[in-house]
């Protein structure tokens, strides 16, 4: 993986990260089981499993990979039916073909030189890859202005929460449209809302790697900065995207 080790920060709040981040839609789980042929699954970039519980449920048998120990001891413990590899997906290998291969929150810290080259190399013919992930949002622009500054005072320009959802890109713009190794692309988005409290959304602003790279000090000082802004807590807005292909036989 590379960002310079910033994919295995998360450990370090390993609990904040569990009881903070939002899981993913039901409908989006949904349509990946049937998106994908029947068999075994490889996640990537497992986490504390905010994913993997739901496709486990679903009774898909999940093998994880996680490069963070700290990481796959809170998965493990909470799914200990699950299979966890602790390494990354560039150093993992498979030993069987799946039928599906998924990401939530992780791929982009996957070697974006060799991470299709390694799905396609993990998937079975015909088999699915559907990567996802969650953008955060504010639904009062004045608090997202707010804390968007308090952001800029302390250095954080980039991967924070306090931005705009982004444009959902268009299917020509993704890095598989027109590759003969991949067929059937499609691109989904899902949106909800949550009322964070106070407490929940500091723990949420100290899961994110662009606050957790901060000096400990810096963090401190800009969480106190957010914990004053939010009163009794702040109602958030969630976009999440979906690309999901097949291996092309």
């Amino acid at each position: 993986m590379t960002n310079g080790g910033r994919n295995v920060v998360f450990g370090e709040a390993a609990d904040q990260y569990e009881a903070a981040r939002p899981g993913y839609p039901a409908e989006l789980v949904d349509d990946v089981v049937a998106y994908a042929p029947t068999g075994p699954a490889l996640e990537v970039g497992a986490g504390t499993g905010k994913a993997t519980a739901a496709f486990a449920a679903r009774g898909v048998e999940v093998t994880c990979v996680e490069p963070d120990p700290r990481m796959a001891a809170v998965l493990a413990a909470k799914l200990p039916r699950v299979r966890v590899e602790v390494t990354t997906f560039e150093d993992y290998p498979p030993g069987r073909a799946f039928a599906l291969l998924y990401a939530a929150q992780a791929w982009h810290w996957v070697d974006e030189r060799r991470r299709w080259d390694l799905a396609r190399a993990a998937l079975a013919p015909g088999g699915a890859v559907a990567v996802f992930r969650n953008h955060y949002g504010i639904a009062d622009p004045a608090a997202l202005a707010a804390l968007a500054a308090v952001d800029e005072r302390h250095g954080v320009s980039t991967s924070s929460l306090h931005r705009e959802i982004p444009a959902r890109p268009l299917p020509e713009e993704h890095p598989l449209a027109g590759d003969p190794r991949f067929t059937d692309l499609d691109q989904r988005r899902y949106r909800h809302a949550a009322h964070y409290p106070a407490a929940r959304y500091l723990d949420l602003v100290g899961s994110v790697s662009a606050y957790r790279v901060l000096p400990p000090e810096v963090r401190a000082e800009l969480l106190a900065e957010v914990g004053a802004l939010l009163g009794d807590g702040v109602e958030m807005t969630f976009a999440t995207d979906l690309v999901l292909a097949r291996r092309a036989s």
